[in-house]
């Protein structure tokens, strides 16, 4: 063996060595529906990513605009026996929409068909268009109109559509000036043959260009050397996946390039590229920071929102049940993963407080934010959990603010990982990983929040903090960016006459001076209370479970 390492050192790679690389065929991102009902053209091992014949349900495609209604009907179809029916549209850019970020990574280049139909008696012109971004900041990209007769079948077909770097693309099916009502079915986003795609990992493939070569091996020599270039790279090179990159890995290299062996030694846990890291994804947020839109804050016809219900979990720390309120996502599928996010209230507050009731007993609105953002494709399905915090075996509530209430308000810091996130794991379909978890809180409970994301950046991607209140211990820093969570994100606001501006940035500059990467918004004229909670929350709910 060292001399066949010797040899191999000085890069005389035979012929039949670096014939011996394996081509790696990616798995098929998603595929909704009945393959039975695929295009003519496509099959089952193509590289598609968005599959809907509306057979099974809308699939996760969503109406757009206000009082746009988007529907499964047996009134209409290309195939099969449904398709999805889209009406009480009153502006041409009203009407279906899916967020490609589900499936589709940016600069994948894509082939798009789509099948519409509408009877008005005349023709119509239809557009294909992908929005990035939201609000006034939004870009809108039309990349194909297609003139549709009425009363029959026709195909929107668009190839080599290459998906731009944006936040949630939105892709979307409107018509140039009419605002009729129409019918969509056959919806096919696949990869371009022969396109260049983003790196698409596997083990021992450390350029993620789908082939295990001699340059991936000598990729693997130099970042066990001299560090690599990202930590996907090094989890790649890691094929014995021991946790470090040594000369074992390059053994195994040499035998797999030489033919000695077809696959890398037992146990290996597919890897998976990382998280964008705090420094990458902070501002891609930071350029979507917003005030608050008070119509997300309205009820719509033709929006669907969760369902709000109180429940209980069994808490360790307080030897007793304690309650929580949980908001699942409009048409809530046990069969589908949902990622959490967890919402905590502040002094002398409960489980109401950030998910029902608001200031002065007013409604929260907090079901009518998330599942208008959801409708809009700004944010994407997740369940909400708002649990009570106070977590004490002897006390129901604080008795004042005290220093035994206080450490009853900090053990919740472990109560969410020992107790609480177990129960909602076992109760309800939850994607779990810290790609899928996120917390943030209100005035105490801020403070939590950021206790939670400091001692478990493992378990929590995401931390925010809305007028937090002050007591936070920790180092403010992690160990390292791949450590950290991908957002850190802090709010206060001017009229705040409990915590004011002071407290919550001090949190700020203790991020800024240990060189963390935070976002600091101040909401003007916010006070210690909804108005500076729901600014929070408009943008915190749009950053998470996207990095």
């Amino acid at each position: 063996m060292k001399k066949m390492l010797s040899i191999l050192s000085a890069s005389v790679l035979s012929a039949a060595a670096l014939s011996a690389s394996a081509n790696f065929i990616p798995e098929q991102n998603a595929a909704a529906g009945n393959w039975n009902y695929l295009p003519e053209g496509y099959s089952a091992s193509d590289d598609i990513f968005l599959y809907t014949d509306f057979e099974d349900g809308l699939s996760g495609w969503q109406s757009r605009g206000e009082g746009t209604k988007v529907a499964v009907t047996k009134d209409e179809a290309e195939s099969g026996s449904q398709s999805a029916a889209v009406t009480g549209r009153t502006a041409a850019w009203n009407g279906i929409s899916y967020d490609l970020s589900k499936v589709c990574k940016a600069g994948n280049v894509l082939d798009v068909s789509v099948k519409v139909k509408q009877n008005t008696g005349s023709d119509v012109k239809f557009k294909l268009t992908v929005q990035y971004g939201s609000g006034n900041d939004a870009e809108y990209d039309t990349f194909l109109q297609l003139t549709a007769a009425s009363d029959t079948w026709e195909t929107m077909f668009a190839t080599d559509y290459t998906l731009k770097d944006g936040l949630s693309p939105q892709l979307y099916i409107e018509t140039d000036t009419d605002s009729c009502d129409f019918y969509v079915d056959e919806i096919v986003v696949s990869k371009t043959p022969g396109a260049k795609q983003p790196p698409v990992y596997k083990l021992g493939d450390v350029d993620g260009d789908g082939t295990i070569s001699a340059l991936d091996l000598s990729l693997a020599k130099h970042g066990a050397i001299s560090g690599f270039a990202d930590n996907t790279q090094k989890k790649m090179a890691d094929v014995d996946y021991s946790g470090t990159v040594d000369q074992t890995d390059i053994e195994w290299f040499y035998k797999y390039l030489l033919g000695e062996v077809t696959e890398f030694p037992e146990p290996v846990i597919p890897p998976k590229a990382e998280m964008r890291t705090i420094s990458e994804y902070t501002p891609v947020c930071e350029a979507e920071l917003k005030s608050l839109d008070y119509n997300i804050l309205n009820s719509n016809a033709g929006t669907q929102y969760g369902e709000v219900k109180k429940e209980y979990y069994r808490s360790k720390a307080a030897n007793k049940d304690k309650p929580y309120n949980i908001l699942l996502p409009a048409n809530y599928d046990p069969s589908k993963e949902y990622p959490v996010l967890y919402i905590l209230h502040g002094y002398y507050e409960n489980e109401d407080r950030m998910m029902i009731t608001g200031n002065n007993n007013e409604a929260m609105k907090t079901k009518e934010l998330v599942g208008n953002l959801i409708s809009q494709g700004k944010a994407v399905d997740m369940i909400v959990v708002s649990p009570f915090v106070f977590t004490s075996a002897t006390m129901n509530g604080p008795s004042g603010m005290d220093n035994q209430s206080n450490a009853a308000y900090d053990a919740f810091v472990d109560d969410i990982v020992d107790s609480l996130m177990p129960h909602i794991e076992s109760k309800y379909s939850v994607a779990t990983g810290r790609e899928n978890t996120a917390v943030t809180g209100f005035s105490m409970g801020g403070r939590e929040s950021l206790q939670i994301g400091m001692k478990y950046a493992d378990k929590f991607g995401y931390v925010g903090a809305a007028c937090p209140a002050p007591g936070v211990s920790g180092s403010f820093k992690w160990n390292s960016e791949e450590e950290a969570p991908s957002l850190v994100y802090i709010t206060a606001g001017t009229a705040d006459d409990v915590v004011g501006t002071s407290i919550p940035e001090g949190y700020h500059k203790n991020f800024d001076n240990n060189n963390v990467p935070n976002i600091w918004q101040v909401v003007q004229n916010g006070h210690h209370g909804d108005d500076s909670i729901r600014t929070h929350l408009y943008n915190f709910v749009q950053y998470v479970f996207k990095a």
